[in-house]
């Protein structure tokens, strides 16, 4: 596998970590709707990074959704 694959397959990778952690934090409020479901979102969405199948492309757009705004780091309006 070519050196920026790699790369990039870890930073989707930590993407999806990176969404599941926001899904399985105790501390965050979530709508009581999405409370129904936002742990087992969050165990799916583990297990596969865990698991490495990263390449789902719903779960994938479900995951970059989910950390979109706190990755953001736009300065101003």
């Amino acid at each position: 596998m070519p050196k920026t694959q790699e790369v990039i397959n870890r930073r989707e990778t930590n993407d999806f970590y990176q969404a599941a952690g926001l899904l399985l934090d105790p501390n965050l409020e979530w709508s009581s709707d999405f409370e129904l479901i936002r742990k087992n979102l969050g165990g799916l969405i583990k297990r596969m990074a865990d698991q490495g199948k990263i390449s789902d492309f719903d779960l994938y757009c479900i995951v970059k959704n989910l950390i979109r705004e706190e990755n953001d780091i736009t300065i101003g309006n």
